[in-house]
C-alpha cells in the first residue's frame, strides 16, 4: 500500500514535467526530481518500507547526476531552445556558470551515493566495502572528467559525454552488488 501512495505522490511531478521547459528556468532539475522518484519508490517496493537515511541521499545523488548529464545534453539544444523561448539549465547557467554548477552536482551525486551506501551498511574501513568505494571513486572521476572535458558549444563532444553515463552506471552497480555479496559471505 505504501508503494501505491508513494507512486501517486509522484503525479504532481509527472503532470508538471511537460511544462517545465516553458516555465522552469532549470527544467533539467525538474527532470531529476521526476525521473528519480523511482529510487524511493523502488526501495519501498523491495524493502516494504522507506528508510529515509538511505533513500533521501540516494534520491539526492540521482537528482544531482541527472542535472549534470542533462545540462550537458541541454547545451546541444540551447540555440533552438532560445529561438523557441524555452527554458533550460544551459541557458540559465550559460557557459560561465555551467561547469562550476556541474562540478558541484558531481560532488553532490558522489556524496549522496556514498552516504546512501554507508547508511545501507557499506561502511568505509570494512574490507567488504572496498568494491563499492572503488566504484564510487571511478564514478566520481568519470563525472568530473565529463565536466572538465565538455566543450559547451561542441555538440558531438557533449553527446559523447551524455552517452558515457550509460557505461559508468554499471560500474557503480557492480561495486554495490559486490560489496553486498561480500557482506553476506562474511
Amino acid at each position: 500500500f505504501q508503494s501505491i501512495v508513494l507512486g501517486a505522490a509522484s503525479l504532481p511531478l509527472v503532470i508538471t514535467y511537460p511544462l517545465a521547459k516553458r516555465y522552469n528556468p532549470l527544467p533539467q532539475l525538474h527532470l531529476g526530481f521526476t525521473f528519480n522518484w523511482g529510487a524511493i519508490l523502488g526501495y519501498c517496493a523491495v524493502a516494504g518500507d522507506i528508510d529515509f537515511a538511505i533513500t533521501l541521499p540516494l534520491y539526492g545523488g540521482c537528482v544531482a547526476w541527472t542535472l549534470l548529464y542533462d545540462t550537458l545534453y541541454a547545451h546541444q539544444d540551447k540555440h533552438d531552445d532560445a529561438k523557441l523561448s524555452l527554458c533550460s539549465s544551459a541557458l540559465t547557467l550559460g557557459n560561465e556558470w555551467t561547469k562550476p554548477v556541474l562540478h558541484a552536482s558531481a560532488l553532490c551525486a558522489t556524496l549522496g551515493f556514498g552516504l546512501a551506501g554507508h547508511n545501507a551498511g557499506i561502511i568505509l574501513g570494512d574490507s567488504s566495502a572496498i568494491p563499492f568505494y572503488m566504484s564510487l571513486t571511478l564514478f566520481s572521476a568519470h563525472l568530473n572528467w565529463q565536466v572538465l572535458t565538455a566543450k559547451l558549444d561542441d555538440s558531438p563532444n557533449l553527446a559523447n559525454r551524455f552517452r558515457s553515463n550509460a557505461y559508468v552506471a554499471p560500474i557503480l552497480l557492480i561495486g554495490i552488488a559486490t560489496s553486498k555479496f561480500l557482506m553476506i559471505g562474511s
